[in-house]
């Protein structure tokens, strides 16, 4: 195994225009929560601020084209405009630069959210929602975004949808780590 320096380890994260960290998944979550919810069918996708000043549907669509195919096994359609295929209950939910602090469970519940104006430095909170609560969330950050269009904001995006729909869950329950094992 190749170890890599402190100094360059730096390097390589100021080099990252955005980071997400995922929150700890709901007991509830699994694979096959996600495929019932969204499989084959239109996937509801809900926006509330906007980071850059543009119009909805082009927030809109920037959001949910950064988000198709980044769920693994399951086939959907991310949109801001679902037809009548979306399962009700089931929604991707994203708040942009909110003015306070918000809990995974506040950003299922529909809002109404404050949030900031446009601005380059973007914080998104994310959740996967089942009815009005979380069953993922995360949260992600964009250094000096550009606009929808931005390769940066793509990233940020796309790695926000996969944190929300993680392949495997760890069971902290069965795992033992520390001075108790």
């Amino acid at each position: 195994m190749r170890r890599v320096s402190p100094g360059v380890l730096l390097l390589l994260l100021a080099a990252c225009d955005s980071r997400v960290v995922p929150s700890e998944v709901m007991p509830a979550y699994s694979q096959a929560e996600a495929s019932y919810g969204l499989g084959n069918r239109d996937a509801r996708v809900v926006i509330h601020g906007d980071p850059f000043g543009v119009p909805n549907p082009v927030l809109g669509k920037a959001v949910t084209d950064a988000m198709q195919n980044r769920v693994m096994g399951v086939v959907t359609n991310f949109t801001t405009t679902p037809n009548d295929t979306a399962h009700p209950d089931y929604r991707v939910t994203f708040v942009f630069n909110p003015v306070r602090a918000l809990l995974s469970s506040s950003v299922c519940s529909g809002g109404p959210f404050e949030t900031k104006p446009p601005q380059p430095d973007i914080e998104v909170l994310g959740a996967f929602c089942r009815g009005g609560g979380a069953l993922t969330s995360a949260t992600g950050w964009l250094d000096n975004g550009k606009g929808p269009g931005d390769r940066s904001f793509r990233t940020l995006m796309g790695d926000m949808t996969s944190a929300l729909f993680p392949t495997t869950v760890s069971d902290s329950r069965d795992s033992c780590s520390g001075a108790d094992c």
